[in-house]
């Protein structure tokens, strides 16, 4: 356990080195713990995705969407399990309770919404819809440049022009190099903590990813700091 454990932290480690993610900031509101003294339950939404710059020519935008659909319950799924995670350590506890993914999806299902529909409908109906205090939500815009296999391409010719080629005799002789990037996705995402109309809670993420970094490392890593941050955190006494 231990080992898989420490295995982990090496691949979300390593993700933000490779993806060159930004050190995140995030926001809590200064009346926090007064507004949010009678929560007792908390719903996390389907995370808003949007894909966007040159997509693959063989995707129509009916399959881009269903790629959109697919993260957003995933993305979903890691947030839930993220913010568990880290809901009671040692020094603090989390005074909420969180209600089950699958039971939002289906409470969202037996009432005719869809993932996609939940990302432009009211937070004030959300939340009574679901029948929790307040709604965490996720919007996640990921800009792509190349595929996985070009990304790959232009790393492994990197490689072999600092090792034997021009770049590699004008570092050794102190010549500035220019910067050739293999990033395939720019990752722009947000999450907050909104309760009667009002933001509560937000943090930012922003970084990028490169044909070495799988989808699920990349959900992982974004939802794992959200998961660190979320709020309603007490010191155990």
């Amino acid at each position: 356990m231990k080992a898989t454990r420490l295995l982990s932290l090496i691949a979300i480690t390593l993700f933000c080195m490779l993806a060159s993610c930004s050190r995140p900031k995030y926001y809590t509101s200064a009346s926090f713990d007064q507004k949010t003294a009678k929560h007792k339950l908390v719903a996390v939404l389907p995370a808003e995705i949007v894909l966007t710059g040159n997509q693959p020519k063989n995707l129509t935008r009916a399959d881009i969407e269903i790629i959109e659909e697919e993260e957003s319950k995933a993305f979903m799924q890691s947030l839930y399990n993220s913010i568990l995670e880290y809901a009671n350590t040692r020094k603090y506890y989390t005074r909420v309770n969180l209600q089950d993914f699958a039971t939002t999806i289906k409470i969202l299902g037996d009432n005719n919404i869809t993932l996609r529909d939940s990302w432009n409908r009211n937070d004030e109906e959300m939340a009574r819809l679901l029948g929790v205090d307040a709604v965490v939500r996720m919007r996640i815009r990921k800009t792509r440049y190349m595929s996985d296999m070009a990304s790959y391409g232009v790393d492994l010719a990197k490689r072999i022009s600092y090792e034997t080629g021009v770049f590699g005799v004008a570092n050794r002789v102190g010549i500035p190099v220019p910067y050739i990037s293999n990033r395939t996705n720019d990752i722009n995402a947000s999450c907050s903590l909104v309760s009667n109309g009002e933001t509560l809670w937000n943090d930012y993420y922003k970084g990028g990813a490169n044909w070495n970094n799988p989808a699920n490392q990349i959900i992982e890593g974004v939802t794992e700091i959200f998961g660190k941050h979320f709020p309603y955190k007490q010191r155990n006494r």
